[in-house]
């Protein structure tokens, strides 16, 4: 017995009139007819009574027969309503991570936007250090991430990745610092001082380290942490420096703060990171709303 066979009863059933029936399921009327002796068969008792040729009768098994059916069919008309909302985008779940920095580069006015056309797609975001966003990525656990070109040079080849906006390296450092009013500054200049800094696997520290190392000196880092605002705090309150990317820092900036740049550029690209091969079409229309959130 399969689905033609209860959709037919339910015709039978709502009808009481084979000929009616088949016409409506567009039958002919001695196949209908087969169709309901074989269903009778298969369940071993009368549906239906056809000893009144002009309405047919339903059995009290076929009163129960035709409430099962009903449920079956019911319930298989849901699960193709649900699954074709998957695939036009009204229900399902993406899984983003990313750097702790959304606000300040203007995207989560694309996730807002995106759950507010789309309220049956829930996004899960992660905000990670980059050295774990690129392990976690190496297991395709994300279905987007957004990382800085700093730590995605190994990603696994399952992903892809596009610039979304050039950032620059800056200096920063509080108004009455020795070094506040030089327009640039040099790696070498900040050897005598103290460091705050992003912690290790952000990438930026990484990359912070490396540089003193190439001006020749190791730095003296005597506090870390991961938000860029108590970072700030700190440094406004001292005579350390920090090195950040402008966008990132720009919210947390006051009067009492200088930033400055490098004497050599120091550039980085913020990444969306996505499956070259997307599963399903949320992924892909999810990079649309944060493609279009940058143009």
């Amino acid at each position: 017995m399969n689905l033609a066979d209860l959709q037919a009863f339910i015709q039978i059933y709502q009808t009481k009139n084979i000929s009616r029936a088949a016409e409506q399921l567009n039958m002919t009327q001695s196949a209908l007819s087969k169709r309901l002796h074989t269903i009778q068969n298969i369940v071993g008792v009368t549906l239906v009574s056809t000893q009144n040729r002009r309405q047919l009768e339903i059995t009290e098994a076929g009163e129960s027969f035709y409430r099962y059916a009903k449920l079956i069919t019911t319930q298989y008309s849901l699960m193709q309503t649900e699954l074709q909302e998957y695939q036009t985008l009204k229900r399902g779940s993406l899984l983003i991570g990313t750097v702790p920095i959304l606000s300040q580069y203007g995207l989560m006015q694309a996730l807002t936007k995106f759950m507010a056309d789309y309220p049956q797609i829930n996004l899960r975001l992660q905000e990670l250090e980059g050295n774990q966003l690129v392990e976690k990525l190496q297991t395709n656990s994300f279905d987007i991430a957004i990382v800085r070109d700093l730590q995605t040079e190994h990603l696994n080849k399952s992903y892809q990745s596009e610039n979304l906006y050039r950032d620059q390296l800056m200096v920063i450092l509080p108004v009455t610092h020795p070094l506040a009013q030089k327009k640039e500054i040099s790696m070498t200049e900040l050897a005598d001082f103290e460091f705050t800094l992003l912690p290790p696997g952000s990438g930026v520290y990484e990359q912070v380290i490396s540089l003193c190392e190439h001006a020749g000196f190791t730095p003296n880092v005597r506090f870390e942490s991961t938000h860029i605002e108590t970072i700030l705090s700190v440094v406004e309150n001292s005579q350390q420096v920090t090195l950040l990317f402008q966008r990132s820092a720009a919210p947390f900036m006051t009067t009492k703060l200088k930033l400055r740049p490098l004497t050599t550029p120091i550039f980085s690209e913020l990444q969306l990171i996505s499956p070259r091969q997307p599963q399903n079409a949320a992924i892909n229309q999810f990079l649309r709303y944060l493609r279009a959130a940058i143009q």
